[in-house]
């Protein structure tokens, strides 16, 4: 009976001391997760779908949010009037055909020009004669001391059909006729409308048979190789725009992004809507972009570099920003200063050693919240 008791008893020992050593390890294990972490299993990590990475540090900037329209630089706008009024024979182009510079657009037609050709002829013929005549002038004034007022009519004279005959010369090679030809005997009856710029027709205001005038135009010529992006900037955000700042933007139901840079700032604030007109240039080689399209448009401000994270791996909770390092097991929140957003990032004001040296939970940062707060 004695030797049953004793064995009970030393069971009862072995028991005790077992539970006491596990109560320790427990304890022992509670210890190494840090006060204010809280630790999970790995099984626990892959099932939240818990993902880590290093803070970056990257170019940034602010930015300016605005809107406008794709435009083309007057420059690079041509509308094509004849020289003198005729008739349309015959046209080369219409709409959405791309032309050279120097492409003959049109053939006219006029009486006038016909006109035009013989007053040059007799314009010539007249020059001719009285430069002839000033030159004989010149030579009785020297040798046979003839009247100094029969030489200055005579040089007076020659001048004058010469700026005639020069006007002349001037208005048909700009009709694109050659005068040589002309002096020959060989009057043309067609005069060419010529493209003064490389380009697409964009109109067309006229066809066979129409009367065309120079103050009417015939085409419209766009080259829209070079464009420029037009936005409109607000009152208050105008002294942060300077010359050579980084423009992004898109167009509507397009998520490709297109780069410029500010070109020029306007001066003039537009009174109905408090704005003022800020341009850039884009290459647009590959015809991408239409005249005309609306933008929404970003200007990039005080770049610098600076250290991000994801938006997602940050949270808000009563007006301070947290964000959780992972240690081993072990996920510990932590208060930080947020910058500005910059697309899908956010700055990190003055990180210290420890956030820069941690992996940073940037995927299931709520279920980590939430499960800090149940056990607060």
């Amino acid at each position: 009976m004695k030797k049953t008791f004793y064995l009970i008893f030393l069971a009862f020992l072995i028991s005790c001391s077992s539970k006491d050593m596990n109560s320790n390890a427990v304890v022992a294990e509670e210890e190494t997760v840090e006060k204010g972490s809280i630790a999970f299993t790995t099984e626990q990590i892959d099932l939240a779908e818990i993902i880590t990475a290093r803070i970056e540090k990257k170019e940034i900037a602010e930015t300016i949010e605005c809107s406008g329209t794709i435009e083309v630089p007057p420059e690079n706008i041509a509308t094509v009037s004849p020289i003198i009024g005729g008739f349309i024979k015959t046209l080369n182009y219409y709409p959405g055909d791309v032309v050279e510079k120097g492409a003959t657009l049109a053939y006219l037609q006029h009486s006038d020009f016909i006109n035009l050709q013989q007053q040059y002829i007799e314009a010539k013929s007249q020059a001719d004669y009285y430069k002839e005549e000033y030159k004989r002038q010149g030579e009785l004034t020297v040798e046979n001391a003839a009247s100094i007022k029969k030489m200055q009519k005579a040089k007076a004279d020659y001048l004058s059909t010469e700026a005639t005959y020069k006007s002349l010369k001037s208005q048909l090679e700009l009709l694109g006729v050659n005068t040589e030809n002309i002096e020959k005997g060989d009057f043309v009856k067609e005069f060419k409308l010529v493209a003064p710029i490389k380009g697409s027709i964009s109109q067309l205001n006229a066809n066979t048979g129409t009367y065309a005038s120079s103050e009417n135009f015939v085409y419209e010529i766009i080259n829209s190789n070079i464009l420029n992006v037009n936005m409109n900037i607000f009152e208050k955000d105008i002294s942060k725009v300077k010359v050579g700042q980084k423009v992004q933007f898109n167009i509507l139901n397009n998520d490709k992004q297109f780069v410029s840079k500010v070109k020029r700032a306007g001066i003039k604030i537009d009174k109905s809507n408090r704005t003022t007109l800020v341009q850039g240039i884009i290459d647009n080689k590959n015809q991408y972009l239409k005249p005309g399209m609306y933008v929404s448009a970003f200007i990039s401000i005080n770049e610098k570099e600076a250290f991000v994270i994801p938006i997602e791996a940050i949270v808000d909770q009563n007006g301070e920003s947290f964000i959780f390092l992972k240690k081993d097991l072990s996920f510990k929140k932590i208060k930080i200063e947020k910058g500005f957003e910059y697309g899908c990032f956010f700055e990190i004001r003055n990180p210290d050693k420890e956030l820069l040296s941690s992996e940073i939970v940037i995927k299931g940062t709520y279920y980590l919240m939430a499960k800090t707060e149940g056990e607060e």
